[in-house]
């Protein structure tokens, strides 16, 4: 087979299953939209008797943003005898921990737990936290998280409903998402997964995934299991996917919001995607097998870790797609394909012709990112600066996600790094 003849098919499979990907996007965007006109009124228990013991959990390394989360955390309208407060400062800045340990202080409540270094990243962080928790489920927070004083009685309503559940994932809310490009990008990722994936998901298979922060574990599975993956990009997939594979559903409470923030520079974003990326494939890789393969867990649920997976598929195809076309281009201006070469006016006419095709049958991700917006009250003229962003910035952290995949598949390990948040960069300077 020939060269030319190699990049074209490896151009045409790529489009064609980024093509079908799409049009599942274009589904279950439809399906999402439906789902958000038809929202109940949040649920709320009365009776405080039937409320569990809670461990909230923020586990921080040099952001005294924690302190903002805390502050949140102790205003709860949860009774204080069943709630526990814990800040896991792995800070290697001693002014960070003087004034974390300052303001526990002033706050008797608070509980420092500290390590002495950041080993095992944040699932580390956890792992030394898990022991001393006193609560029967364990409500884990970043730093830059935000919860309202109604938050967690409204979060424990599923588990308290259905004691059986692995716990409770709230939807985030992002409050920097018009600062610039980048956060309103970052925030176009983040309303795919909480607007209109995870929604679709528990409709079809009642189950959802831990997303990180927002999140209430029960700690007798987490025990169970053997405690977070240390050293896990993405702990809460990690986790999710054993939590699946023993038959375990977590509960999403959609109509539930936390605010935080996404990166406010292009660079942190980028490195933020490309750790989310390798940390999803780590954990599928680990563990998508034994899922996958199971006679024992049902189709659905088989089906539903394949679609919060899926948009890195969806990733990867465009990438070839991307990568390959202009291959594909490129053998055809330099006579390697005869059958462009014949075409003096591919290069120009027909070539902006077969990429705006192609752009219109592989945009199911941003199709989905513009209705998330639409649910989450963009007005239009944030809807078309979010197409400007995904046709720029998205398209550079299209390889940084590729680069995480392909990192992730060799076995190559990652660094862990800190990611600026604007509220961290303002707590700190004040």
């Amino acid at each position: 087979m020939e060269f030319h003849t190699i990049i074209k098919t490896v151009f045409e499979v790529a489009l064609m299953g980024a093509f079908i990907l799409s049009l599942g996007y274009f589904a279950v965007t439809a399906f999402a939209m439906v789902l958000s006109k038809l929202r109940n009124e949040p649920e709320l228990i009365t009776d405080v008797s039937l409320y569990p013991t809670v461990t909230v959990q923020i586990p921080t390394y040099n952001e005294l943003a924690a302190l903002h989360c805390a502050t949140c955390c102790l205003d709860f309208d949860y009774p204080a005898e069943k709630l526990q407060i814990m800040i896991g400062d792995d800070s290697n800045q001693p002014e960070i921990s003087a004034r974390i340990d300052a303001f526990a202080a002033d706050h008797p409540r608070i509980e420092i737990s500290r390590r002495g270094d950041n080993a095992g990243f944040k699932p580390g962080n956890l792992n030394v936290m898990l022991p001393k928790a006193t609560g029967d489920y364990l409500l884990i927070l970043d730093s830059d998280f935000l919860p309202e004083k109604d938050f967690l009685k409204r979060l424990v309503v599923p588990v308290i409903k259905d004691p059986t559940l692995a716990g409770a994932q709230a939807a985030w809310k992002i409050i920097n998402v018009h600062d610039n490009q980048s956060t309103l990008m970052g925030t176009g990722i983040v309303n795919i997964i909480h607007t209109v994936i995870l929604p679709f998901l528990k409709a079809v298979t009642n189950s959802s995934v831990f997303c990180g922060s927002g999140e209430l574990v029960k700690k007798s599975y987490l025990l169970e299991l053997g405690g977070w993956t240390k050293g896990a990009l993405t702990e809460d997939v990690d986790y999710s996917l054993r939590l699946i594979t023993a038959g375990k559903r977590i509960a999403y409470v959609e109509d539930l919001q936390v605010k935080c923030e996404v990166p406010y520079t292009p660079r942190d974003l980028f490195r933020q995607q490309m750790r989310w990326a390798y940390g999803v494939m780590r954990a599928f890789m680990a563990h998508g097998g034994k899922l996958f393969l199971s006679r024992t867990i049902q189709k659905r649920t088989k089906f539903a870790a394949f679609c919060f997976g899926g948009g890195y598929v969806m990733i990867t195809l465009l990438l070839l797609t991307s990568i390959f076309g202009l291959l594909n281009l490129v053998s055809g201006m330099f006579g390697l394909d005869p059958a462009s070469a014949q075409s003096p006016t591919y290069t120009v006419g027909h070539f902006v012709y077969d990429t705006a095709v192609n752009l219109l049958l592989t945009c199911g991700m941003l199709v989905t990112s513009i209705a998330a917006g639409f649910i989450n009250g963009f007005g239009f003229r944030s809807l078309g600066r979010l197409v400007v962003a995904s046709l720029s910035i998205g398209v550079i952290c299209m390889f940084f996600v590729g680069r995480g995949l392909v990192t992730a598949w060799l076995g190559l390990p990652m660094k862990w790094f800190m990611l600026r948040k604007a509220g961290n960069e303002q707590i700190v300077k004040g």
